[in-house]
């Protein structure tokens, strides 16, 4: 009998430490719910309005802004930031007529089935009215996703380059996948406009 009761102890005692553990390690596993076809049209209405606003700032003259909106009755949100600054310059006429300046825009994801962030930079230089050369960087973040990207420059006509960027976030353990679309309009005035920026899967 006591032996059959040592036995039945040392069981229990197995069996407690997997439960915990088990426990444990459901309780950090994170899940990824992905969004419904309407989910993302909101989200991409969201970011239309976000685009339209920050055009607005920027056309007045503001160089950097950071603006949210929430997404329709869900509780995610994206986010818009730009930055646009003069670079510094070596002395001499020619730094005089030809003028750098350094460009940032970044779309951020959360809350609907999806963290990342999909960043487009570079610097570009300006002549009497005509884009004199560009450089375009990318950084694509999410904690859960691989990601890459196609990134390059359109040459629109000597005053207007136009900055594409195409970012793939990829959660194959979940089989889910997002593409992202961000577009920047360089211009022979030194300005800058976000033309696009969206999300599909």
């Amino acid at each position: 009998m006591k032996k059959t009761l040592v036995l039945f102890l040392m069981f229990c005692m197995f069996l407690i430490p997997s439960a915990a553990f088990a426990n444990s390690s459901t309780d950090q596993e994170p899940t990824v719910k992905e969004p419904t076809a309407e989910e993302i049209a909101q989200l991409n209405e969201a970011l239309d309005k976000l685009i339209i606003e920050a055009n607005k700032k920027l056309e007045a003259g503001e160089t950097d802004l950071f603006l949210e909106e929430n997404v329709g009755e869900t509780d995610g949100s994206v986010s818009l930031s730009f930055s646009l600054n003069d670079t510094k310059q070596k002395a001499g006429f020619q730094a005089l007529a030809v003028k750098p300046k350094a460009y940032r825009a970044t779309v951020g994801y959360s809350g609907i089935g999806f963290d990342f962030q999909h960043e487009l930079g570079g610097t570009f230089t300006y002549e009497n009215g005509k884009i004199k050369g560009a450089t375009k960087d990318v950084a694509l973040t999410g904690l859960f996703y691989s990601e890459s990207h196609n990134t390059w420059i359109d040459y629109l006509d000597p005053s207007v380059w136009v900055v594409n960027s195409e970012g793939l976030f990829k959660a194959l353990k979940y089989g889910v996948e997002y593409k992202t679309s961000l577009v920047v309009g360089l211009y022979g005035s030194g300005d800058y406009r976000i033309l696009q920026a969206n999300v599909g899967n």
